[in-house]
């Protein structure tokens, strides 16, 4: 079992790496099985990986390898973008099971009307909490709740996969709260994976 690594995100949110396997050795394992070859050295590991995302076309089987599995805390509008990279495993937070904690995004800077955005997101919780009180089935009652509710997920995906989420979601068009998160999953990526996060910055995410 490895040690949980967590970042905080946003007002309320947060990314935590439960798990993972494999990190940069299987990535130099996977690809030294296709030509049978032997590590020499570290660096020679080292050039092998930065040789593989270098490459055009890329080589993308060897670092489906190395897989992660996320526990991720974030509004559903961030969810709602996140679940449309399909290559990848999700379990979320049910609203037709669970009761729906009081805990919603408040963008941080003082835009105008922020305090009836707020006042908004009180009265739907209010309404919500009474409709369930009154015998409304949660599932149901749940439909005047915004987006910028918090949602819980369990997020499992491959190194490759992981990836092609960041180079999307840290483009200069991605939205900025999604954008938070995977630069909150970039620093553990270089964590768990320094060797394929380095070469990954310098040959993905400069274009």
């Amino acid at each position: 079992m490895n040690e949980v690594i967590s970042k905080p995100v946003l007002d309320k949110g947060w990314v935590r790496l439960e798990e993972y396997m494999g990190a940069d050795s299987a990535v130099i394992r996977a690809a030294r099985i296709c030509y049978q070859s032997e590590s020499k050295s570290d660096d020679a590991d080292i050039r092998l990986v930065r040789r593989l995302l270098k490459s055009d076309p890329k080589h993308n089987t060897v670092f489906e390898h190395s897989v992660f599995r996320f526990n991720v805390k974030c509004p559903i509008f961030v969810a709602r973008q996140w679940m449309r990279h399909r290559i990848c495993s999700y379990n979320e937070k049910s609203l037709r099971y669970c009761t729906a904690d009081r805990e919603y995004y408040v963008p941080a800077d003082e835009l105008p009307d922020r305090e009836t955005y707020i006042q908004h997101m009180e009265a739907s919780f209010d309404l919500y909490e009474h409709l369930v009180e009154q015998g409304w089935k949660k599932e149901v009652a749940r439909g005047i709740l915004g987006t910028a509710v918090y949602t819980e997920f369990i997020w499992t995906v491959n190194a490759w996969s992981l990836m092609n989420w960041m180079e999307k979601r840290l483009d200069k068009s991605a939205q900025w709260e999604h954008a938070e998160y995977a630069r909150a999953i970039l620093e553990i990526f270089h964590q768990v994976m320094p060797v394929t996060a380095q070469a990954f910055e310098e040959f993905i995410l400069v274009k």
